[in-house]
């Protein structure tokens, strides 16, 4: 059998097609492995979150002699239950827990849709639902042209288009009253909403630090008609900061006839109507970190306060100065370095969460921050902003 001998063009040509064949190959894999990590991180951007177990209703007691056990009260989990929530949590149906907004004034509108905004950034699985004055849908002249309704009118296609919020109209709580007036609505109205099992309200103006904390509170709490944040540590009473209501049409007929025949504001309304400690959520839940926190408290932070343990541990900043208006007004900086917090790691902490809430208004809203009139009486006085629910 004779030998096959190349020349030395066809080496030439053997060796070029293998150095080709190899960096086609490389190319190929390395095309490859960057497509599986892009679709990979694609999936992870999709997947809804999976809520964390919540803290156990009654703590283990630490044993005294094992250092292990050397943490605070309420900070372990109890074994059986929070494993029983972990194997829960696939079988969730999201379709029926959602965070609630309801809007009664204009100038509420784009502090709701915020908050639904940061929901849904912070992928919470849960439905969005916003609900409004039925009379903000009303046709209108050319004569009757209102600016303020223009923009109104598109927050409300942004927030349905881009946030994926259902916009629920509402009609007022007293048959009869005059619907362009923000007093004929009620927190009421969400008990109208009986198609979800359970839904969480959050009081705006305020900043979504982190979701995972609020999807807990949906995914396991229990249904009970009323869950309040506490307004004080003492517990006697409930706020308005956060309710997670689980909806029924005999709650939202007793809230109507309770409002209709004594008038009151929400939070009188809800207080008159639900016991406490009753009905508020549990201490135990709320061991979990800083579900609520109300930037006013910022400025009577200890001196050991710091701004990254407050910024992983707090669910939810409630923007709230008992002498300032609202988030949405650009206060003179004057008076805003007048009543900034003094430590310096709490007014870290309040700026950072006032320049948070000023750019996001710009970028869900496209609104910029409404400059502030004071009324002529309190020109020659600091500014003091209308006594707000608590």
């Amino acid at each position: 059998m004779g030998k096959l001998l190349l020349s030395q063009g066809q080496v030439s040509i053997l060796c070029s097609a293998v150095i080709v064949f190899l960096f086609t190959l490389a190319l190929f894999l390395s095309g490859y492995v960057l497509q599986q990590r892009y679709v990979h991180s694609l999936q992870l951007a999709i997947k809804p979150r999976l809520p964390k177990p919540l803290p156990a209703q009654a703590p283990l007691q630490p044993p005294t002699l094992d250092v292990k056990w050397a943490r605070g009260m309420g900070e372990r989990l109890e074994v059986e239950e929070s494993m029983q929530q972990m194997i829960d949590a696939p079988s969730i149906d999201w379709n029926r827990l959602g965070y609630v907004q309801v809007v009664k004034d204009h100038s509420e509108l784009c502090s709701s849709i915020m908050l639904l905004a940061d929901l849904q950034e912070k992928r919470s699985p849960a439905k969005r639902i916003l609900m409004f004055p039925k009379a903000w849908l009303e046709e209108t002249s050319e004569e009757e042209w209102d600016p303020q309704m223009t923009t109104t009118k598109r927050l409300l296609r942004t927030a349905a288009r881009r946030h994926g919020a259902r916009l629920v109209p509402i009609e007022p709580t007293e048959a009869g009253a005059d619907a362009s007036l923000a007093s004929s609505y009620s927190l009421a109205s969400m008990y109208s909403l009986t198609t979800y099992e359970r839904l969480l309200y959050l009081h705006a103006p305020g900043v979504v630090l982190d979701a995972s904390a609020l999807d807990s509170l949906l995914a396991f709490s229990k249904s009970k008609p009323m869950n309040a944040f506490p307004a004080t540590p003492e517990r006697k009473e409930l706020s308005t900061s956060l309710l997670l209501i689980s909806p029924s049409h005999e709650t939202y007929g007793q809230l109507k006839e309770t409002r209709v025949s004594q008038p009151s504001t929400d939070l009188e309304l809800l207080r008159h109507t639900f016991d406490t400690p009753e009905s508020l959520i549990a201490a135990s839940t709320l061991a979990m970190g800083n579900v609520v926190y109300e930037s006013h408290s910022l400025r009577d932070a200890s001196d050991d306060f710091n701004v990254t343990s407050f910024n992983e541990m707090t669910t939810f900043v409630r923007l709230r100065e008992p002498d300032m208006p609202g988030p949405e007004y650009d206060v003179p900086y004057a008076e805003r370095a007048r009543l900034r917090p003094q430590n310096a790691q709490a007014r870290e902490a309040w700026e950072n969460v006032y320049e948070m809430f000023r750019q996001r208004r710009m970028e869900v809203c496209g609104l910029d921050l409404e400059y502030w009139v004071p009324p002529p009486a309190e020109q020659a006085r600091p500014l003091t902003a209308a006594p707000a629910e608590l």
